[in-house]
């Protein structure tokens, strides 16, 4: 059984042959100069939040997510992280490309490709069980 560690994701290129996930892998966006893309894919995502608190973009709204949250991405729904109040961790899992789908981020414009730094900010007081 492959073990995929930090810094090495699984993707088609090197996944088994029986695995139907086109990519897993961690995350981090830290406090002190993170920075992510405006991004979509052709399949599905999950996000599992280990650590950390922050303001994603998911479903066409911005939402607080902190660890232990699961976040669902539909295919096609551009994601992104907006800000952290706390350095953000987790794990994602792309459920497997439909036939002619393609691998990786993909983006709507150059701008969104070119990504942007998280601004750090104080936890806002209406963050959900503070």
């Amino acid at each position: 059984m492959p073990i995929y560690g930090p810094g090495r994701w699984l993707n088609p290129g090197d996944r088994p042959e029986w695995c139907e996930v086109a990519a897993a892998g961690r995350f981090t966006v830290p406090v002190d100069g993170g920075r992510f893309d405006r991004h979509y894919h052709d399949d599905h995502e999950i996000w599992f939040v280990a650590e950390g608190k922050g303001r994603i973009l998911v479903d066409g709204a911005e939402r607080y997510a902190r660890a232990g949250d699961v976040v669902l991405i539909q295919a096609g729904d551009p994601h992104d992280v907006v800000e952290v109040y706390e350095t953000l961790r987790g794990f994602f899992v792309e459920t497997g490309h439909p036939s002619g789908g393609r691998v990786g981020h993909l983006h709507r414009d150059p701008a969104d490709a070119a990504g942007h730094e998280v601004p750090a900010r104080p936890l806002p007081a209406d963050f959900p069980g503070r």
